[in-house]
Order: structure tokens, then C-alpha cells, then sequence
């Protein structure tokens, strides 16, 4: 039964891709590029381009599952746009800037949908990227105090060290979790070759270089669910080999997690001092006294709204990026949270259609909804499109096995 019709990717279509991947990845953080992950002139012109290309190929983009949620999450982002000129006297040109450099990862979902890539091969793109991720990550550790790849690149003459490592802050960690949860979770579905196997610990390995106690968490979180709901013949061997695995991971990494969590507590404070809370509480009662504030956000493309924000950052530290959905909520509204909450509602109806890997990988980016939301910054963005299409194609296979096997028992 041939269930899905996918289109070979030539080579030219696999360039620009890997093209688009390269700058919404920020070139790996290269210092020498010294892109960001909130978008630049790169990220503009890849989202002039592949806005462009969407226009002319609309009638192609088919149906799925997650359509609606990428329509209804630009529609909603585009909303903005009242409250951008309205209260903060926002410049067209700069909007329209700031939304293409933010947004673009939708469009590439579009992209995806309109040359019916294979997901399998995507994946393997993907991989190939965050193999390199990993490498550049782990490899900085012996050549520190020399480096060339730093996310946080106004922070040249101070690198951070949590756990025994040097801390780089590469951008890109939302397509490893993604890589990651797609080989665990075949692994946890008892694909227990080789190439799972490394790929799955490489990856899971980079994430806990990344020295960031919520990934960390939420990896550790998404295992156990894996464990749960394995379904090889050889459950309770895979369960025993996980469970002694998380088991040598944590003793290894206790000691320089339980430090570094002390020391990010006497950092940031506690209770009512927490940053985090500090924060959420003002930009949900603070930032903005307009009316149109808690519907539409403030939107961007403003130099008065960009002065208020710096204000917030610089003195009193206040990141929108560091408290989650509710910094999405700062820059778009209740209309723009109301995408990613028609997105959950979308993944929680179609449950049993979606594999575990992508489960998985859901979960793990549900418990970081409060900290770091991928819908704050560029890259993010890119590999939220990226997962709805995978997403897509996933429960349209699912789907169709479900009816041709009904239609077996008919």
C-alpha cells in the first residue's frame, strides 16, 4: 500500500534547504558571521524569499492537519500590527522586517508542504545539522580559552562554566531535543539497531552539554515517559538498559547539577525575588496601560517600544525570552496565544495518530513553555514549522494505517 506521495528532493531543493536551515541555525553561532537568533538581514532575506515563493506556490500546499494552526498562528502574530501603530507609532517597514525575520520558519513549513518532502529525509537533514551542533558544543571544551562559535555573542570576554564545562549558548538546542526525541523515541519503540542507539545518546549528550537545568530536566522527564510506554517484545530489557543508563547519567552529573542549581538560586534569588517571577509579573501588569496591551501584545518595529525594552533588559533585567508564554503573550496578545493553544488542542486530539517520538519531543517543549518558548526567537520559530510538518505527515500516515487495517478486518 503506498500511503503517502512524497517528491524526490533534488539537489538544488536539498541546498536550499540546508541554505535555510544554515541561517535560521545562525551559522552555528559563528562569532565570525555573528548572527543572532532574533533575525537579521540573512533571516530577511530568507523570509522575503520564501514568502515569495509561498504566494506563487499557494495552490499547492495541500491539506494537513496543521495548516490551520500555522495560518491562525501568522494571522494572529500579524494582529500586532494594531497595537505596534496604534501605541507605539511603529514604522511599516520595520514591521514588516521584524515579522519576516521572526516568522519565517512558518513559511518554510509551507515550503515543505508545497515540494511534499519526505520526512525521513528532512530528519536526516536535520540530523546531519545537529550531529554538527554537538561537535561545535562539545569540541569548544578542549580548545577553550580559544572558541569561534558563542551564542550569547556580547558576552566575548565572559563564558560562562556550569557543571565542569564551558557553557556556549550555541543556538539551535530546539532541533536537538527534536533529534533527539525522534531516535529515542524508535528506540523506545524497540528500533534497537546501532544508528538509533548512538544517534539517540549523542544527541541526549548534547543536550546535557548545553548545561541548562530545565533541558536537562525535561530530558530526563521524557525518558521516564518513554520508558512507560515502550512497546517492544523486549520491554523490560530496554527498560532495565534505560533505567541503568538514566541511572549512571545522573550519579555522573549530580554533583555538578545539584552545584550549578545552587549557585543559579543565590544568583537569581528565590520566592518573591525569583527574576523569572519578577519579570512575568511585569510584563503582565507593567510593561503597557493600553487597553489594546493584553489582546494584541505591543507587536515590534518600533523605536519607542525598542527603547522601553532595552530599558527592561539593561536595568532591570527583565527578558521577555525567560518567562515562556507569557513573553509570547507580551508581544502578541491573548490572539497570538491563541494559536499555540489551538496548536496543543490540535497534537492532544490526534494523540494516538502521532508517533512516540514526536510525543515526546512535545512533551519536552510543553514543560519548557514556561522558560524558554521557541516562539520568541527566529530560530525556534524554524524548528516549531519544521515539527508541523512532520507533525503533518505523521498523523496523515497513522490515519490511513488505521483505516486500511479497518477496512482488513471489514
Amino acid at each position: 500500500m503506498n500511503i503517502c506521495h512524497y517528491k524526490k528532493l533534488g539537489t538544488w531543493r536539498i541546498i536550499v534547504v540546508c541554505i535555510i536551515l544554515f541561517v535560521a541555525l545562525c551559522g552555528f553561532s559563528s562569532i565570525a558571521l555573528s548572527w543572532n537568533g532574533w533575525g537579521g538581514r540573512q533571516s530577511f532575506y530568507v523570509g522575503v524569499f520564501l514568502f515569495f515563493f509561498c504566494l506563487l506556490n499557494y495552490k499547492h500546499i495541500g491539506k494537513g492537519e496543521m495548516v490551520s494552526v500555522s495560518n491562525w498562528t501568522l494571522i494572529t502574530a500579524m494582529c500586532s500590527i494594531i497595537p505596534a501603530f496604534v501605541d507605539w507609532n511603529a514604522q511599516l517597514v520595520s514591521y514588516v522586517y521584524g515579522f519576516l525575520t521572526t516568522y519565517y520558519g512558518i513559511f518554510f513549513y509551507y515550503v515543505l508542504k508545497i515540494w511534499k518532502v519526505e520526512p525521513k529525509v528532512i530528519m536526516k537533514i536535520i540530523c546531519v545539522f545537529c550531529l554538527v551542533w554537538v561537535f561545535l558544543e562539545i569540541g569548544q571544551q578542549f580548545t577553550y580559552p580559544q572558541y569561534w562559535f558563542l551564542g550569547r555573542q556580547n558576552e566575548y570576554d565572559y563564558i560562562e562554566k556550569r557543571m565542569g564545562l564551558w557553557r556556549f549558548y550555541i543556538w539551535g538546542i530546539d532541533f536537538v531535543m527534536l533529534a533527539f526525541a525522534y531516535y529515542a523515541g524508535k528506540y523506545f519503540d524497540g528500533v534497537n539497531t546501532k544508528k538509533v542507539i548512538v544517534c539517540a545518546l549523542i544527541f541526549a549528550i548534547g543536550i546535557l552539554c548545553y548545561c541548562s537545568r530545565k533541558h536537562i530536566i525535561s530530558l530526563l522527564a521524557v525518558c521516564f515517559y518513554g520508558i512507560l510506554k515502550t512497546k517492544s517484545k523486549h520491554k523490560w530489557m530496554i527498560r532495565g538498559f534505560s533505567v541503568l543508563l538514566l541511572l549512571l547519567l545522573f550519579f555522573n552529573f549530580y554533583a555538578d547539577f545539584n552545584q550549578m542549581n545552587q549557585e543559579q538560586n543565590e544568583a537569581q534569588g528565590s520566592g518573591e525575588d525569583f527574576i523569572r517571577y519578577l519579570a512575568a509579573m511585569f510584563y503582565l501588569n507593567d510593561f503597557s496601560d493600553s487597553v489594546l496591551y493584553p489582546i494584541f501584545g505591543t507587536g515590534w518595529g518600533s523605536v519607542s517600544l525598542n527603547h522601553r525594552l532595552e530599558y527592561c533588559t539593561g536595568l532591570l533585567k527583565f527578558y521577555r525570552a525567560d518567562i515562556g508564554l507569557l513573553g509570547y503573550y507580551s508581544e502578541v496578545g491573548f490572539v497570538g496565544v491563541s494559536a499555540i493553544l489551538f496548536y496543543i488542542f490540535k497534537i492532544i486530539r490526534n494523540w494516538k495518530y502521532i508517533d512516540l517520538g514526536y510525543k515526546m519531543f512535545f512533551i519536552m517543549k510543553l514543560f519548557l513553555i514556561i522558560f524558554d518558548f521557541w516562539m520568541m526567537w527566529a530560530v525556534g520559530i524554524m524548528a516549531y514549522g519544521t515539527f508541523l510538518y512532520l507533525l503533518d505527515e505523521n498523523i496523515k500516515k497513522n490515519k490511513l494505517k488505521y483505516e486500511y487495517r479497518g477496512t482488513d478486518i471489514l
